[in-house]
């Protein structure tokens, strides 16, 4: 027993006497100290952190070696060797030549990559506070411009890439950690603080690996992983209130005044008396509420060592919106953890369950600015005897839906679950040949119920019977992906790093949805079931699809002496969506740099980088409806004779030479580096055309052919140029890192299907029931379509002298403030034929300004946004200064709106019977240039000690504060609401504009 203790004792002894406490103090070469550097005993969990002064301590063996790392610096080991005190100088690593970053199905040394790839970091993202970390892309690549989907809580917007290209769906390809997502997938359920970066391929030569859904381009997100040491724990709180400018519009006075105006200016008599009305109602006050609040929070702990490493996060986010009602809440998880079996073999496990609650926000906002400020909010009193609680709101002598009442009445909740696992066994089968093997999974389900309940206003705007309805969706995707890697170097000049694969993605997803009305009570939600309804409407449906495609790859990587660079990839893909003998689709590409400066010739101590390259590809598209080749059978119910009859006909038409959409790319780029390093340029151009693209064309009459035919027709052509300036320095205590992007795109139809060489867009009734898009063979997509005008007859003597060539008076109903139209083929009359482009929705330029900046403990950055040369068809203004079907207008439209006293006003005078059509055709009258400049947001921080903590950090942000623009409506940012941007992207409907946000945020490292 006496000999136990005294081993144990002398093994404790030598445990202790082998330890030893080393300090030192951390800088970088300019002599500025690290906060936050990385110091760990290599081959162990035991590891430090920096501080403020860039001071550590840490006890180790007394052989131990010390790994000291740092973003964006070099690492470096250390052996002990029984020191006390390390100091250490690590150097800026400003080329990140050795950086490895993530491509198509592996990773690649930066320095060796020859395509167009933009790098968006995740610290940069996590700056903006969104429900969708794609609104934190906005203007931080080129080429790359985020459309928003409005300011509603969870709104996704949509990403483009370079242009359009297809008439169908132009969202690119999302892949996240290797896992393929269905198209059109949003982003929600992404935390910002568990993005590593965006990856974003641009190009074919780099998109091309992902062959046939990379015609739009490709997103790659790369999640965090756990780093060897100890643990960290990272928690990022932030809360703040959104505001919206409130929209000014006319009072109960002025109101009255413009709707007289509007009939005594047509010899009529006056409508309404101001004695008869008490009421002053402020829509916006009764609907909007001045702040709504935003809050987030984020716990993240990561950690290991050689041989485990893990990281987990848990985040929570909620949105309200400016309404009473609407609202946005998501809880995420992400957890991770990287195995090393043994020294051939790795295993990596991804797991992220998540949760997203919202109620639909109202679209009141067209309503608000419609209705008359003369109506009640609510009935009399004495009105409402008998009536349910949602019924007693006024009805509106505009017959515009009251609002407040329609906000009462909305009922639409989603609930939506989703997980998320990634699997990857990785088996080194030799040093340079490794073994993958990948499954991941995507599964979602969400619910959405709607309940409307019975109410009476007019006998126009009613529900006799209320109704309840519930639809469920679930989707399961997963990826299969197998692939061998090979890189070596050879002579010390030649690299190769070569790829094969076998991949197959399956996606499935099947919807069952009900109706009933007859729900017992309007007021009680427990019996808001389809179950509880009685009712004798009811309704039902429910499919299934299923969508696979089977894939090989091959992917060949060469650099010789770091000076040339070839990748060559070919992608072969089998789908589902096409008929059995068309289904392969070959997808090819190359692309080829050149590092100038690395020439012996080259001699310059002024540029350290010069880098040129080419690359030209082929990508495919497979977005059209899955049963585009099959022949369908529709019935229908007829009454014969007093008997019912029920028939079967042919619904569609299928096509069994339905092939692959391919898209060709070209792109030439330069990049450059001068003053070692500070500032940095690129430039490239491009080149997209796509071939047979996926149409769904209307067939002639005479064929017989009933619907829309999907074919292979037509050819579209995308090209512009991209260019990017960085500029970063550090000067004592103060650094500075500067990021401007601009680019540029124009899109046309170069050819389309016969007879359909115009594709018609938005179709309003109340303007004619005319078309107010176009797109036209050999012109740019997506136009805006109607009249044009020449100003406002001010006078007789205009009127009488606007003929054609004999005389005739070419706008006879036409009064002196009326709106001149262009005679576009000079028949003396205005009609269709008249009808031309007025306007372009896509933006001569865009671009983004980065801005950072850090002086000691305080930082504050910038992120800019803007266009140039883009215009917007501003709906609301066929009504806000025309009082058009009595409707209200904006406050001040008296002094807007021509009259003898106003003269120089670009408006027409005010009418109701508008003889003139001046605001029932769709005219450039509605057009506006919508440049803008944004500040997407700014934040200011201050770090600070707390003991105990590595790191604290509070901040003040705010987004969206500042607009520059001359556009007159309530947002300039109008994007389409829909996925098809070439047919909506441009038309202010009045959608819910987007907020100014202020928050308060905490970060702090544990």
């Amino acid at each position: 027993m006496k000999n136990s203790i005294l081993i144990g004792f002398m093994l404790l002894s030598f445990s202790v006497f082998g330890q030893v406490t080393v300090s030192g103090n951390i800088s970088s070469e300019n002599g500025e100290p690290i906060l936050g550097a990385n110091i760990l005993e290599k081959g162990t969990l035991n590891g430090a952190v920096s501080d403020f002064d860039g001071n550590y301590t840490i006890t180790v063996n007394e052989n131990a070696t010390l790994v000291f790392s740092y973003i964006g610096y070099v690492t470096q080991e250390v052996v002990v060797n029984g020191s006390s005190k390390i100091d250490i100088t690590l150097l800026a690593s400003n080329q990140q030549l050795d950086e490895v970053v993530v491509i198509g199905y592996g990773t690649v040394e930066k320095d060796k990559i020859s395509s167009s790839i933009s790098t968006v970091e995740g610290a940069e993202l996590a700056k903006i506070v969104a429900s969708n970390p794609a609104e934190a892309l906005q203007g931080r690549a080129a080429g790359v411009q985020v459309l928003s989907s409005g300011g509603n809580p969870g709104a996704s917007p949509q990403i483009l890439i370079r242009g359009i290209t297809t008439n169908n769906n132009s969202q690119p390809l999302i892949v996240i950690d290797g896992v393929l997502l269905p198209n059109g997938t949003s982003l929600n359920f992404l935390n910002p603080m568990d993005i590593e970066n965006f990856q974003i391929l641009k190009d074919a030569s780099a998109s091309a690996i992902y062959g046939s859904r990379a015609s739009n381009g490709v997103v790659l997100i790369t999640t965090k992983r756990g780093k060897e040491g100890k643990t960290t724990i990272d928690v990022d709180l932030s809360y703040g209130v959104q505001q919206l400018e409130k929209i000014e519009m006319a009072g109960a006075d002025e109101y009255i005044q413009v709707m007289n105006l509007r009939r005594t200016n047509d010899g009529n008599q006056p409508l309404f008396d101001p004695l008869d009305f008490t009421a002053d109602t402020d829509w916006w006050d009764e609907t909007i509420e001045n702040y709504a609040p935003i809050a987030n929070a984020n716990v993240r702990a990561s950690g290991g060592s050689e041989n485990i490493k893990y990281a987990g996060s848990v985040s929570f986010f909620d949105q309200q919106s400016n309404y009473t009602k609407g609202w946005y809440q998501k809880i995420t998880g992400r957890f991770n953890v990287d195995f090393k079996i043994s020294d051939k073999v790795s295993l990596k496990q991804d797991l992220s369950p998540r949760i997203e609650r919202f109620e639909n926000t109202p679209g009141s906002l067209f309503s608000i600015l419609r209705i008359d400020p003369l109506t009640d909010v609510y009935l009399p009193q004495n009105e409402r005897e008998g009536r349910n609680q949602f019924s007693i709101f006024a009805p509106s002598n505009n017959n515009v839906p009251n609002p407040v009442g329609g906000i009462a009445r909305l009922f639409n909740e989603t609930t939506f679950f989703g997980f998320f696992s990634n699997t990857q066994l990785d088996f080194k089968i030799t040093p340079q040949l490794t073994f993958s093997s990948q499954i991941g999974l995507n599964i979602t389900n969400d619910r959405t119920d709607i309940f409307r309940p019975q109410y009476f206003t007019t006998p126009n705007q009613q529900r006799e019977i209320n109704d309840i309805f519930r639809r469920s969706r679930q989707s399961l995707d997963y990826v299969l992906n197998n692939t061998l890697n090979y890189r070596n170097t050879f002579h010390e000049k030649h690299y190769v790093n070569l790829l094969v694969g076998v991949l197959y993605d399956s996606q499935n997803f099947n919807y069952v949805q009900a109706f009933r009305d007859g729900v017992p009570s309007n007021d009680n939600p427990d019996l808001r079931y389809l179950d509880a309804a009685v009712g004798d409407n009811i309704q039902v449906a429910g499919n299934e699809a299923e969508d696979n495609i089977f894939s090989g790859i091959f992917r060949a990587i060469y650099s010789y002496d770091n000076k040339y660079f070839l990748t060559s990839t070919v992608r072969v893909d089998q789908s589902s969506r096409f008929p059995e003998d068309n289904r392969t689709g070959i997808f090819p590409s190359t692309s080829f740099a050149w590092d100038i400066d690395s020439e012996d010739f080259f001699n310059s101590s002024l540029i350290s980088n010069l880098r040129l390259k080419v690359g030209v590809g082929q990508v495919g598209n497979q977005n059209i409806n899955r049963n585009g080749q099959f022949f369908s059978v529709g019935s229908g119910n007829y009454v014969f004779d007093g008997t019912r009859v029920v028939t079967n006909f042919l619904s569609q038409f299928g096509n069994p030479r339905l092939k692959w959409e391919t898209v060709k790319d070209t792109n030439i780029g330069l990049e450059a580096a001068i003053f070692d390093n500070a500032l940095t340029f690129s430039v490239e151009y491009y080149n997209k055309t796509s071939e047979d693209l996926l149409f769904n064309v209307e067939l002639p009459n005479y064929t017989g052919i009933p619907g829309l035919v999907a074919q292979n027709v037509g050819s579209f052509e995308s090209k512009g140029i991209d260019f990017q300036l960085g500029y970063n320095k550090q000067v004592g205590d103060f650094s500075i890192g500067l990021n401007l992007n601009l680019s540029t795109n124009e899109s046309k139809a170069k050819d389309l299907a016969v007879g359909n060489e115009q594709l018609f867009g938005q179709k309003r009734e109340d303007l004619g029931n005319r078309f107010i898009k176009i797109t036209e063979e050999g012109g740019r997509v997506g136009l805006f379509y109607g009249f044009k005008t020449d100003g406002i007859f001010q006078s007789q003597t205009e009127l009488n002298s606007h003929t054609s060539d004999d005389g005739t008076i070419i706008q006879p109903n036409a009064q002196v403030g009326d709106l001149r139209y262009e005679d576009l083929n000079g028949d003396g009359v205005i009609n269709d034929d008249d009808l031309q482009t007025i306007g372009d929705p896509f933006a001569d330029f865009y671009g983004g300004l980065t801005a950072n900046f850090q002086y000691k403990n305080i930082d504050l950055s910038m992120q800019w946004y803007g266009t140039y040369g883009n215009d917007v068809f501003n709906y609301p203004s066929t009504f806000l200064y025309s009082g058009i079907q009595n409707v209200n207008v904006a406050r001040g439209a008296v002094n807007t709106v021509w009259s003898p006293d106003n003269t120089g006003a670009s408006f027409p005078r005010l009418t109701e019977l508008d003889p003139n059509g001046n605001y029932l055709r769709p005219s450039d009258l509605f057009i506006e240039d919508a440049s803008y400049l944004r500040l997407r947001n700014i934040q200011l921080g201050y770090n600070f000690k707390i003991n105990g903590f590595q790191r604290c950090r509070l901040y003040i942000s705010g987004q969206n504060l500042l607009t520059f623009t001359n556009y007159s409506g309530f947002d300039p940012e109008v994007a389409a609401n829909s996925g098809n941007i070439i047919n909506d992207f441009g038309v202010d409907y009045a959608r819910n504009p987007v907020a100014k946000t202020y928050l308060l945020g905490l970060n702090l490292s544990l």
